[in-house]
């Protein structure tokens, strides 16, 4: 078995976190708006801070307590909390306190008190352990696609610390005591500093990579969301039609589309001011979303102009949930301080089975009905199989 100076490791595992700790500080400075990052920083300084003291406890004349594995401990919690920030949670702050002042009374009882270094690396390592399977608990994620690959793999990695950790525990547990007395040259040390810190490394730099994809989704989303109400815009509505379009057709659905249209909105922005105009579209957009499915999708297709994709959806049902729509936002006013505005809309329906999947036709095909509820006197539902059998018997 080869051996390793367990002090050029240690030195070596020092500058490494330095490094990493830089380089997540550079990128929390530059996405702000990203949590996470600035705890993983954070918690890599001071897993090399304790590693200093791991130094300094090793080069002393005679064994003494310093609270290097206490820190070290409490920067490893620390990541705990980057990664609660990081995944929308709300960090645990409690945390790395905890850790730090648990490895530092049981460093400090058994190595001072006890003179029992055993004792003090097998409760050490046991800590350690709860701390990486915790770790490997919060990143373990069912998605699918890149993300959900970084995060299997961040898991896997923190699941082999901790069984690292457990191996540690349960070898001191063992070990001829003699070990002890020289517990710098004890090569289980060396092993793990090293293991951890690679481990670590490989860890850091998955989380910038994740950082970097969700960033990429950040600036993906903002291209594709309505920055008014908060649902997709034209190109974010015409991107996911397309993609129910491709598995509609695939199987043979129908898929339907709904054109909604307030009424009279120009009355609202001249009696109520444009900033109560916003407010009128973000509540319509709240309350269709509130009568929607799950699968259908919601966009911002105009000014005033709102569109639905439906999948498998026949026209017939179409009208049906089209008109819990315009009854919802009728009897749903959006009450601002002491006035109550209401208002109508005007719902043109359309489907696949009569206009085809294009999404150029159903849009214009709904629109035509939608513009036929309007010159019908608002505040209704309009079907493009209603307006063709209506123009066939003018005919």
């Amino acid at each position: 078995m080869p051996k390793f100076d367990l002090k050029t490791i240690i030195f070596m595992s020092m500058l490494l976190t330095f490094m990493l700790s830089m380089l997540l500080a550079i990128t929390r400075g530059h996405h702000k708006e990203v949590n996470g990052p600035g705890y993983w920083a954070v918690g890599n300084l001071v897993i090399g801070l304790g590693m200093v003291l791991v130094l300094m406890q090793l080069d002393a004349t005679k064994m003494v307590f310093l609270p290097g594995m206490a820190l070290i401990g409490a920067g490893l919690s620390l990541f705990i909390n980057g990664i609660q920030a990081f995944i929308g949670r709300k960090p645990d702050h409690r945390i790395p306190v905890v850790v730090f002042v648990l490895l530092a009374i049981v460093d400090a009882y058994f190595m001072l008190t006890q003179h029992d270094v055993r004792s003090a690396v097998v409760l050490g390592a046991i800590v350690f352990a709860a701390i990486f399977l915790y770790c490997a608990r919060l990143t373990f994620s069912r998605d699918e696609g890149v993300v959900g690959n970084l995060y299997w793999i961040a898991s896997s990695l923190y699941l082999l610390l901790a069984i690292l950790m457990i191996g540690r525990a349960a070898y001191a547990t063992h070990v001829d005591i003699a070990v002890f007395d020289s517990f710098a040259a004890w090569p289980v040390n060396a092993y793990t500093f090293m293991l951890g810190a690679v481990s670590q490394f490989f860890i850091s730099s998955l989380f910038v990579l994740m950082l970097s994809y969700k960033l990429a989704q950040n600036l993906e989303s903002i291209a594709t969301i309505d920055g008014l109400t908060g649902v997709l815009n034209r190109r974010g509505l015409e991107d996911a039609a397309l993609k129910m379009q491709d598995i509609c057709k695939r199987i043979n659905l129908s898929m339907a589309v709904l054109l909604i249209d307030i009424d009279h909105f120009k009355k609202v922005n001249d009696q109520y001011g444009h900033l109560c105009g916003d407010d009128v579209l973000r509540h319509l957009a709240k309350v269709i979303a509130a009568i929607l499915r799950s699968s259908d999708v919601l966009g911002r297709y105009g000014g005033e102009e709102f569109c639905v994709f439906l999948p498998n959806t026949t026209e017939s049902d179409a009208i049906g949930l089209a008109e819990r729509i315009r009854s919802g936002i009728e009897e749903s006013p959006l009450k601002i301080n002491k006035a109550s505005i209401k208002t109508t809309v005007s719902i043109g329906v359309a489907d696949s089975v009569r206009a085809g999947y294009d999404f150029k036709g159903l849009v214009a095909t709904a629109d035509s009905a939608m513009y036929s509820a309007k010159n019908s006197g608002r505040n209704r539902v309009m079907s493009y199989t209603q307006i063709t059998r209506d123009t066939k018997l003018e005919l």
